[in-house]
């Protein structure tokens, strides 16, 4: 079946910015996108209105008049001529065809008006339709300032001159645009479909979290009933026709936007529960087309107890979370869940016959909802040092709980880790959400590779990137080291990216090292084992670290690169030695050997954070006892004291059948090796920010993608540093 593929534009001087967008929707859809057969046009939306009365509107209106529709142009001098007639007759459509729809629902030439297109994250450019369906209703609010944009347009059309239809690539990145503005600024939208219209021709795209297809192009002077069956659909009354997951309603204000918000879903027990939305708290959603969509709602029950409703679409094949979720039940500092809600509706249940399409251009995903206890924000809203080490030290403890079930969380991130309650104690300062990307360890397949495209580009370990480099038969499974590895990267980012008070730390050489962590595994692998390697940036990164967290973080940081490098030396000459064996046509474990005693490794890297605790303690306690009024806060200093680090040994052992942390079916609170350090103040609560984290694919076949976790864009900033890394980069790159 014929299908689409993106090419970049060769220049950014078009009429729109979205044209030169090719490369960045080939990301986000994959880079073959499916037409589907002629049949499915003419399929959709056929209980909208009767064929009867379709016949009478041709007849008595006076639109469609000698086999063409009256208000086209045949030989119209551009493109731009055509939109006031299609909004003309679009609208006469639904005031005689739809009335229910006609009053909620026009069609508007949006060049001709003021709306509202501005950038979202992860999209720098604005864009805007020829001709927008402005829609009134529970979904659609107005946006700020204007009467008219993407949160309140039911669909989109484009219109183009006949001889300009044929190339698809550009048109695709066009609607593409704008259903990613559409998902985002309508968060219970599950599909989004748009048209583009010429003189006599018009074509169908559709846009689903498993990606996009489009129709061929049909006449619509030639088939005007499936022309007005499809104007009808996309202007539906109906909020689910449009694609909307009406389990999420919002009541109306006479100002037009959203007043009380209510999700309605599963309950314990299998109840039906609606939950009332917590309105001072945006959703979070992800911006993606492609992929899981996750959207966060912030809720609370009719107690007043709060929670979070997460919805997101699983790809086949996957370990559903809320399989995961329940195995964590009573799992000290991992989120814990309430209920679940499974198979709620699949992409496939969006298109056609799906099994015309091409394997490799469709994998259907299924909606799962989960609601679970809400925590605090993430750890990037911390408000000490001291919150930051607990919170750090508890999600860890917290991993090796879940590795204690056999489950690897495969998405190390500050998003993931959220901050604990006010007042939390030991173990719950730090909790450990989202398993979405996480799977179940043992017995190792082909399905159980580490995978570069897997969870949070910017905190992946070295091995897990060096995936994209290596044969099937030559990659192991993402591990817990991997994981613990990830956290590191965290903790890094922290010390780079901010001060110890949370506000952004001024931008150095070292900030370029977050912007390479984020690119694509041949960028991002040199640059982690330059920062890993190169001996010079230990001492780089505690001089330009601020003040605060270098009396508690300086030697936490220097004794944490230097574990996780020699992990890495360890893995690498495992691999050297094993590649490209096989085991009774299973593919091997590499690292067996070292992975076989979690607790050694789990027991000095949490007693690396407990010395790092009792620092922090200690140098917050005698500015408390002069300044007791004071809020609380890590003391600055000016001397650093490099302690030596204890090497554990990662001598090669017997291999493992599985990992030998003890399984703990009750709530078990991890134990401190060297302080009882209490709990650290909580801050203020703020809105949960929406970092645009990498939500990368979740299986080996989808297109990967990518962006930056931070809620502001870090700038790229040269210093003469940098060049003195050169040499050895460029070494790294050939070294990969």
């Amino acid at each position: 079946m014929k299908s689409t593929t993106f090419a970049p534009y060769s220049t950014e001087e078009d009429r729109d910015p979205v044209e030169v967008l090719g490369d960045h929707f080939a990301q986000d859809l994959g880079h073959n996108t499916p037409m589907t057969d002629k049949a499915w046009a003419h399929s959709l939306y056929l209980k909208v209105t009767t064929l009867e009365d379709i016949e009478d509107f041709m007849k008595v209106s006076g639109e469609y008049k000698n086999g063409r529709w009256a208000r086209i142009p045949q030989t119209p001098s551009s493109a731009a001529t055509l939109r006031q007639p299609f909004c003309k007759l679009v609208n006469s459509m639904l005031g005689n065809l739809a009335p229910g729809a006609g009053a909620s629902r026009v069609a508007v030439n949006s060049r001709a008006n003021r709306f509202e297109g501005q950038p979202i994250e992860g999209m720098q450019h604005r864009c805007s339709p020829d001709i927008v369906v402005k829609a009134s209703g529970s979904s659609f609010s107005l946006p700020k300032g204007l009467s008219l944009g993407f949160s309140n347009a039911a669909t989109c059309f484009d219109t183009k001159l006949d001889e300009e239809v044929e190339e698809c690539s550009r048109h695709l990145s066009y609607h593409a645009a704008y259903a990613k503005y559409m998902f985002a600024h309508q968060p219970n939208r599950m599909f989004v479909r748009s048209l583009v219209i010429t003189e006599n021709r018009a074509r169908l795209f559709h846009f689903d979290r498993s990606g996009a297809q489009y129709t061929p192009l049909f006449n619509i002077h030639d088939e005007p009933a499936t022309f007005i069956r499809l104007i009808l659909g996309l202007c539906s009354a109906d909020e689910r026709t449009l694609g909307f997951d009406d389990t999420v309603q919002w009541s109306v204000a006479a100002n037009g936007s959203k007043g009380e918000g209510t999700v309605r879903t599963i309950g314990p027990g299998g109840a039906i529960v609606t939950y009332l939305m917590v309105m001072e708290e945006s959703p979070f959603t992800r911006n993606n087309l492609r992929g899981r969509g996750t959207t966060c709602w912030a809720v609370k029950d009719a107690k007043g107890n709060r929670f979070i409703i997460k919805d997101y679409w699983i790809s086949e094949g996957q370990d559903a979370e809320f399989k995961l979720l329940e195995e964590a039940k009573g799992l000290l500092g991992v989120c814990q869940m309430v209920s679940y809600e499974e198979n709620r509706i699949q992409t496939k249940d969006f298109r056609g016959n799906v099994e015309k399409l091409e394997k490799s251009t469709f994998h259907n995903r299924t909606s799962t909802r989960i609601v679970m206890k809400a925590y605090g924000p993430s750890i990037e809203n911390f408000s000490s040092v001291m919150q930051v080490l607990a919170a750090l030290r508890d999600a860890i403890a917290a991993h090796r709980l879940l590795l204690s079930k056999n489950i690897v969380h495969r998405d190390i991130s500050p998003n993931n880790i959220s901050l604990g309650k006010d007042g939390a104690e030991e173990g719950i300062r730090g909790i450990l959400i989202d398993l979405d990307a996480a799977t179940k360890c043992g017995v190792f397949g082909p399905q159980d590779r580490a995978d570069h495209k897997i969870g949070t580009r910017l905190f992946q370990s070295f091995t897990v990137l060096n995936t994209s480099f290596l044969k099937p038969h030559d990659v192991s499974a993402h591990d817990y080291l991997d994981d613990l590895e990830a956290f590191f990267w965290v903790f890094s980012y922290l010390l780079i990216a901010y001060k110890a008070d949370d506000t952004r730390a001024p931008e150095s050489f070292l900030h370029n090292y977050l912007k390479s962590w984020d690119g694509e595994p041949a960028q991002a692998s040199p640059e982690k084992f330059v920062f890993l390697y190169q001996s010079m940036i230990g001492a780089k990164v505690i001089q330009i670290m601020d003040e605060g967290w270098r009396c508690a973080c300086a030697d936490l940081f220097i004794k944490l690169r230097k574990y996780m490098r020699e992990i890495a030396d360890r893995k690498d000459e495992l691999l050297c030695e094993l590649r490209g064996t096989e085991e009774n046509g299973a593919f091997p474990n590499h690292f067996s050997s070292i992975l076989e005693d979690p607790d050694k490794h789990y027991d000095h890297i949490l007693g690396l954070f407990d010395e790092a605790l009792k620092k922090a303690t200690e140098a917050v306690e005698p500015e408390s006892a002069s300044q007791p009024t004071s809020p609380t806060k890590a003391a600055p200093t000016s001397t650093l004291t490099h302690t030596p680090v204890e090497r554990v040994s990662l001598t090669p052992l017997p291999q493992p059948t599985l990992p030998s942390v003890s399984n703990q079916s009750t709530p078990v609170k991890p134990t401190s090796s060297t302080s009882s350090f209490a709990a650290p103040p909580t801050p203020t609560r703020r809105p949960k920010r929406r970092c645009q984290e990498a939500e990368l694919e979740d299986s080996c076949i989808e297109v990967k993608r990518k962006c930056p976790p931070s809620r502001r864009p870090l700038r790229t900033v040269v210093e003469p540093s940098l060049y003195v890394l050169n040499s050895l980069y460029q070494y790294c790159l050939k070294w990969i």
